[in-house]
């Protein structure tokens, strides 16, 4: 997808702070982007590539990050400078939902190996002693008549021999089942690829969170930054209607409307403070890092045009998408175990043979001439004619099963479809703002400064400063938003057909 980008900078300026509500329902229902090098001017830092990220994140000249390695041996980082790969790499480290996506591929992994396993034959030693029996005794004496042999009475013998000591190696080996071991092959196949897949998934949603939760915070701090000037302009505005009403230029409304507007900045520079405060906690949190630790971000989001068609993403979305890829395996799942269950119905056939090595002698002897050996091969055929109908019940609720699979597989095709429309029609209106936003940026902050000394000199009454003072705002506000959200949207769009 990086060929199809260009980079669009617009220059940097301070924003309005947003609602914190406003904030964090950007954060959590948007993704990110991928962060890439760039150079900014002499006073800028170099600049590290993030390895996932649509937007880049150019480092700034400030104090010089902590080495990752010293983050990782003694657990926490003191007053550091992260970049969005140090908050990557930590997180990829610490995240615990992603650790446990390697270990579900793991066991998905063996149970596969276990399946193959199936195929092949089992292998078993045993030995034991025997110290003694109560062996079942025949009388023979007719028997030794036949033959004229003259006895005074019963003669007892037994025809089974006591085995001492005896070792066996047997050997099993499936040779026809009717699909049983095939079907559970393809069964733990498909699982395994759900495995993969989940925990591509996961690594995807780490760098998601890691980003949207890096980008929150960077944004947060600038709205607090701004908010801190906007108290300070509104403070410079109670001056000037102060001294114009002293002077009779202003009236006392004008004053007191700046009094207000004053008071009313004050608690929320305060909150702003809060709110990015919160933000970076969130960050340390999701990158595994205490929240009491002292971290500072380098960093600026950066507006990158992804130039495809809708038809060009909609090609790759057939060809790559993992939701699609991982319905498509839970459906085959269900439709093996539909077959398999099927499959119980019939018989299985199976080779065994046995060796036995043992003797017959109550002291031991390790001689040959004390130990004799046998061997057997069976060839044997197992079928269950009855089971009071549990097996059908279990086809019936297989096959329902398979049913279902088909269609929720096509419901989630149509949802899927849906998502990649929305994602799409969302990118393209923010990045409209965000193309037009550098015009109107400077137009309502020449139009800010012009009423700033029309009102100086008494050619337009408060309001219309405050007026010019909220267009201004509003526009870098909504700036601001269209670049979280542009940023975010990017990335799902990119995990969403790679």
């Amino acid at each position: 997808m990086e060929e199809h980008m260009n980079t669009f900078r617009i220059p940097d300026i301070k924003f309005q702070m947003l609602s914190f509500i406003l904030i964090f329902a950007f954060s959590g229902a948007v993704l990110a982007a991928d962060a890439s090098p760039k150079a900014k001017s002499a006073g800028r830092a170099a600049v590290k590539t993030a390895p996932a990220a649509a937007l880049t994140a150019v480092e700034t000249a400030a104090p010089a990050p902590v080495t990752l390695e010293t983050a990782a041996a003694s657990g926490t980082i003191t007053a550091a400078t992260l970049s969005f790969d140090d908050c990557f790499k930590l997180a990829s480290e610490k995240n615990r939902d992603y650790k446990m996506a390697v270990l579900d591929m793991a066991v998905a992994e063996a149970q596969l190996a276990k399946a193959a396993g199936s195929f092949g034959p089992t292998i078993s030693v045993s030995a034991g002693y025997e110290p003694g029996a109560n062996l079942s005794m025949t009388d023979i004496s007719s028997l030794m008549k036949m033959f004229n042999i003259t006895t005074n009475g019963p003669v007892y013998t037994s025809f089974m021999s006591l085995n001492y000591y005896s070792a066996r190696v047997s050997l099993s080996q499936p040779i026809f089942t009717f699909g049983k071991t095939l079907f559970g092959f393809k069964m733990a196949q498909e699982s395994y690829n759900i495995s993969k897949i989940n925990y591509k998934k996961a690594s995807k949603k780490l760098n998601l969170d890691v980003i949207n939760y890096f980008y929150s915070a960077l944004i947060a701090q600038e709205l607090s930054k701004t908010k801190d000037d906007t108290m300070k302009a509104n403070e410079e505005n109670l001056r000037i209607a102060t001294t114009k009403f002293q002077n009779g230029q202003a009236s006392n409304y004008d004053v007191l409307q700046a009094q207000v507007q004053y008071a009313n900045s004050l608690p929320e520079a305060k909150k702003a403070s809060d709110n990015a405060r919160i933000a970076l906690e969130m960050l340390k949190n999701t990158i595994g890092l205490p929240l009491d630790q002292d971290i500072k971000l380098s960093g600026t989001p950066e507006y990158k045009k992804l130039n495809m068609t809708y038809e060009e993403i909609k090609k790759k979305f057939d060809d790559n998408s993992d939701d699609r890829e991982q319905i498509r395996s839970a459906t085959n799942i269900a439709n093996y175990n539909r077959d398999l269950q099927a499959a119980m119905l019939l018989p299985s056939i199976a080779l065994s043979t046995n060796y036995t090595y043992y003797s017959t002698v109550s002291a031991f002897h390790s001689e040959s001439s004390y130990w004799q050996n046998s061997w057997d091969i069976t060839v044997g055929l197992q079928w269950t004619l009855f089971d009071s109908f549990k097996n059908v019940a279990s086809i019936k609720e297989a096959d329902a099963n398979a049913q279902k699979a088909e269609l929720n597989r096509a419901n989630t095709d149509n949802l899927l479809s849906i998502q990649l429309d929305q994602l799409y029609t969302s990118l393209d209106q923010n990045g409209k703002v965000i193309e037009a936003a550098g015009d109107i940026i400077k137009t309502a902050e020449e139009g800010y400064r012009i009423a700033k000394e029309s009102y100086s000199n008494g050619l337009i009454q408060s309001v219309d400063l405050l007026n010019a003072e909220t267009n201004m705002f509003n526009a870098k506000i909504n700036y601001l938003n269209a670049m979280l959200n542009y940023i975010t949207t990017a990335q799902k769009l990119k995990d969403f057909i790679e």
